[in-house]
């Protein structure tokens, strides 16, 4: 008997288990697709500047600039990932949804360890944004360590 209420028990929590994952799969697809742009509602990523001159630093250094933007959309941008040119700079950046008329961010860190003369650097957002990469970029004079 003992073994047939063990046995009940662990069915009803396998049964239990697989509609909390369905439930949780279907609340995940949904929330994607209401992220999704359509021709009537889409995120717009309005950085201040895409560009800057982080002017000159000596090799072994590290600088960190950080780009804002405001999304002038009508529904939230999502950053899903940002990638940078190189492993000289590391990015990180607004993991929350930014909701229309509020600023995000992206941070990098440009280390200039074994690097010299003048650099170009670019990191790209990909975001719910049409098109969806979205590019930043920044010049940089390293000059030789003495």
């Amino acid at each position: 008997m003992k073994k047939v209420i063990i046995f009940a028990l662990g069915i009803s929590v396998f049964f239990a288990c697989q509609n909390k994952q369905k439930s949780d799969n279907q609340s995940v697809a949904e929330s994607v697709a209401a992220l999704q742009p359509t021709s009537d509602k889409f995120p717009v990523m309005q950085a201040d500047s895409q560009s800057v001159d982080l002017g000159v630093i000596t090799e072994g250094d590290t600088i960190v600039h950080i780009y804002k933007f405001r999304n002038t959309g009508n529904m939230p941008l999502v950053l899903s990932n940002v990638n940078a040119s190189c492993g000289c700079t590391t990015p990180s950046y607004s993991t929350t949804p930014v909701e229309p008329g509020e600023q995000g961010f992206i941070k990098v860190k440009f280390d200039s360890k074994g690097k010299e003369g003048k650099l170009s650097k670019t990191v790209t957002a990909l975001a719910n944004t049409n098109p969806a990469e979205n590019t930043f970029s920044f010049k940089i004079e390293v000059l030789k360590k003495k």
